[in-house]
């Protein structure tokens, strides 16, 4: 019943290496997972290249660890033909066992589920399956629920989750073959480097985006991904009723990024109720659209009561959906910040008492950074900048401290403390 539609997903038997585009950094640290037991998820925004990825597994399992292709199944769970099947995992144990008859696997196989959340009860037939034994699990999928506490109960034990993004600005260098790898090379391609930044910063990372020439079709692609995801996964996921809120709450959000708010007042200024705001937001976060964070409390009781946050998992979306570029070009700057952190790993907040500083962040139960972030460091607004930082840093006991800038670079001492000013580009190609 399935046979035609298993080998179309499966061109390597044929001796076809998958079309795996640009190697992604996320898959050069995900080959150290292959000999391990666990199931491997990978999660993230829709279109940021999780199945590209996957796809670089299957090559490097066959080109590197000389595995049979007929021992590796990859099944896109999204695929239309799949739709009346979803419903019921035991049609995933029936196309198993046709995989089974049709490739006659001997030794271990690898199964890559791709997009797993798009059928029901999916980890019934992967925990059978892993119990069993001779079979490792790569899945994906678009909805962190993958990440939580919910999936670790379903599979206790037996998985390991980890976040794929877009392009970072680091990649996408190295996707133009510019070096960066020493000193001496990113100052000899200074000029070329800030070209590409400009790029990344106002159309993103999304790989298809990325690989696009033409700006009007770029802006055209992600509204389309915006409204796939707003329309096809978190309103139906989620069921919910009244669409014209959350689109008009999403939008709002999109239009404001890093700039604080309360549930109750977005929900007296788009005319909602708090608790929806909420859930809805959750909904966002959970689909990877947006993230939130707070100003940081050693009490986590009274960090509810500050303003929250948010910024957006990729540049393009703000504008494609927002606002102009050139005359936001501050938030689009904080924004690619943000997600320089997120990519690292970092636990983000920000800080306000007297004053504002955009992120800290924390390791273990430590602040360990400040930054902050603005076009420029100049007359207007130098003493705002600094007197956020700087009050940060000696909340926190920091001795340094970051302002991170489109161009200007220095160091400075205040009060005995140092602030490195340092151009975005630059700081976004050392991050881990």
């Amino acid at each position: 019943m399935f046979e035609k539609f298993i080998v179309e997903q499966n061109a390597q038997w044929k001796g076809d290496l998958a079309e795996a585009g640009f190697p992604r950094e996320a898959a050069a640290v995900l080959v150290k997972y292959i000999n391990i037991r666990q199931i491997v998820a990978l999660v993230g925004v829709r279109r940021g290249g999780k199945s590209t990825i996957a796809r670089q597994l299957i090559n490097f399992l066959i080109k590197e660890k000389k595995v049979n292709p007929k021992n590796i199944l990859f099944l896109n769970l999204e695929a239309p033909l799949l739709n009346q099947f979803k419903g019921d995992p035991y049609n995933l144990q029936k196309i198993f066992d046709e995989y089974l008859a049709l490739a006659e696997p001997k030794g271990k196989i690898f199964i890559f589920l791709d997009e797993v959340q798009f059928f029901s009860d999916w980890q019934v037939f992967v925990k059978s399956l892993y119990e069993k034994g001779g079979v490792k699990f790569f899945i994906t999928g678009s909805n962190s629920q993958l990440l939580s506490a919910e999936m670790a109960t379903l599979l206790s034990g037996r998985s390991i989750a980890k976040n794929i993004y877009p392009f970072s600005f680091r990649e996408m260098t190295g996707l133009r073959k510019i070096e960066t790898g020493k000193k001496i090379e990113i100052i000899r391609n200074e000029g070329k480097l800030t070209r590409i930044f400009s790029d990344y910063l106002r159309n993103g990372g999304f790989p298809e985006i990325v690989l696009e020439k033409n700006r009007e079709i770029k802006a055209e692609i992600l509204v389309n991904y915006y409204k796939n995801i707003l329309y096809q996964d978190i309103i139906p996921r989620f069921e919910v009723k009244k669409t014209r809120d959350i689109e008009n709450l999403l939008l709002y959000l999109f239009s404001n990024i890093g700039q604080g708010y309360s549930y109750n007042s977005l929900a007296k200024h788009l005319k909602m109720n708090d608790k929806t705001v909420k859930e809805y937001i959750g909904f966002f976060e959970k689909s990877f659209l947006l993230f939130e964070i707070s100003n940081y409390q050693y009490l986590l009781k009274k960090q509810e009561n500050y303003p929250k946050k948010v910024y957006a998992i990729d540049n393009g979306f703000i504008g494609a959906v927002s606002f102009y570029f050139s005359e936001n070009f501050g938030r689009f700057l904080e924004n690619a910040v943000f997600l320089g952190l997120l990519e690292s790993g970092k636990e983000i907040y920000y800080h306000s008492c007297k004053h504002e500083c955009d992120f800290i962040v924390k390791e273990k139960r430590k602040i360990v950074e400040a930054i902050q972030v603005t076009k420029n460091l100049n007359h207007d607004n130098e003493k705002r900048e600094l007197s956020g930082l700087i009050e940060a840093m000696e909340k926190f006991n920091l001795k340094e401290g970051m302002i991170i800038t489109e161009s200007h670079e220095e160091e400075r001492k205040i009060k005995g403390r140092k602030v490195k000013i340092i151009p975005a580009w630059k700081w976004l190609l050392e991050q881990d």
